[in-house]
């Protein structure tokens, strides 16, 4: 790929792959922070592109070269060499750029400044660049630590199709029935309660705490959990064979995570559920996407209280007791319709592609 006459150029170390014609990756930090974003601009007409160093780096040391503004997303931490891997093929690019106070702007999605190679490489590289956009108001609190360079919080675009708002009509199954309807052979998914959860591995603990009180609920209402994630160690611990039956209370299905899952795997279900470790400092930097996705899909979230989750709170369910969260979905259909309406609304103000993309316009061109 030429370098020369690309007005917007995003930089990943996410290796990038090809779906129906269509680039992604399996990141949703690089998705929402570099490619959509990219093709948000492209389709307002102007030349954005997204390249990756992972692999062979020469398309990416070629595109600096020419390009106008450059935006360097998100670092993934690789098997091999952790940080030093991704922040060594970042600091060899910047090398090659005469004017990065000009041309650069660094895209920071989650807190790992705990880390030294991270930090360190942040330390340095922030010094001089354009500015540093953020995905939440608190991770901006840590990368103003590290920088003069102005801090603004970005807006992560809408993927996937938009969902009609959908309240979830379940139906309580007396247990006489239910012994009645497994005697027969007859499954109970009828009367479940859709949940759907999905998101990155390392948020699978999250989930797995929060299954004990989920299998307490599923007494009254028959509950079915729909997990996406990549095929981790540890869905064994979320796949045992008592939650794996169809004839059990709370049963559990896994979906390998693919960008061509996520929209059914959202019109199939009845709620998103988003557990969080919302009291370990860390996870206080983390963005609203997935509670903007569920909306988006016209799907009611139920979820633990991040700071970044607040601005939407009148649109979702947002508390520690997400067992007393999906109890109030299913008593307040008319308002669950409602406030789902009322958030895509607001997601359409904030986070619809042509609204990313006029954000990244003015952080290189400021109003003021």
């Amino acid at each position: 790929m030429k370098g020369a006459g690309v007005e917007y150029l995003f930089v990943t170390s996410a290796p990038l792959f090809d779906i129906g014609g269509q680039v992604t990756t399996y990141g949703a930090s690089a998705r929402l922070g570099s490619i959509v974003p990219a093709r948000a601009l492209g389709a307002l007409g102007y030349d954005a592109r997204t390249v990756s160093v992972a692999g062979d780096a020469a398309p990416a040391e070629e595109a600096v070269r020419g390009a106008k503004r450059i935006v360097f997303g998100e670092m993934f931490r690789t098997k091999e060499s952790g940080w030093s891997g991704p922040a060594g093929a970042y600091r060899r690019l910047l090398d090659r750029i005469a004017d990065p106070g000009e041309r650069v702007v660094f895209s920071i999605a989650d807190d790992h400044f705990a880390d030294p190679q991270f930090a360190g490489f942040y330390r340095e590289a922030l010094q001089e660049c354009r500015a540093v956009t953020v995905v939440s108001q608190a991770l901006a609190q840590s990368v103003r630590a590290f920088t003069s360079r102005p801090v603004v919080v970005a807006p992560e675009p809408t993927e996937g199709i938009r969902g009609a708002p959908r309240a979830l009509a379940a139906r309580r199954v007396a247990p006489p029935l239910a012994w009645l309807a497994r005697r027969i052979g007859l499954s109970i998914d009828h009367w479940r309660v859709r949940l759907l959860w999905f998101g990155y591995p390392q948020n699978l603990p999250a989930l797995l705490a929060v299954v004990p009180a989920l299998e307490n609920y599923a007494a009254r209402y028959p509950l079915l959990l729909t997990c996406i994630t990549s095929a981790v160690g540890q869905i064994g611990e979320l796949m045992t064979p008592a939650r794996s039956r169809e004839e059990s209370r709370l049963r559990v299905q896994f979906l390998p995570w693919s960008p061509l899952v996520m929209d059914p795997a959202i019109a199939a279900s009845d709620l998103v559920l988003i557990p969080s470790a919302y009291r370990d400092p860390a996870k206080q930097a983390k963005s609203p996407n997935r509670l903007v996705a569920g909306l988006h899909g016209g799907r009611f979230v139920v979820a633990h209280p991040l700071p970044a989750y607040a601005p939407y709170a009148e649109y979702a369910w947002i508390g520690e007791d997400l067992c007393e969260g999906v109890r109030w979905a299913i008593r307040h259909p008319r308002e669950v319709v409602e406030r789902i309406a009322r958030g895509q609304a607001c997601i359409d103000r904030k986070h619809a592609p042509e609204a990313v993309a006029r954000f990244w316009l003015d952080v290189f061109h400021p109003k003021n």
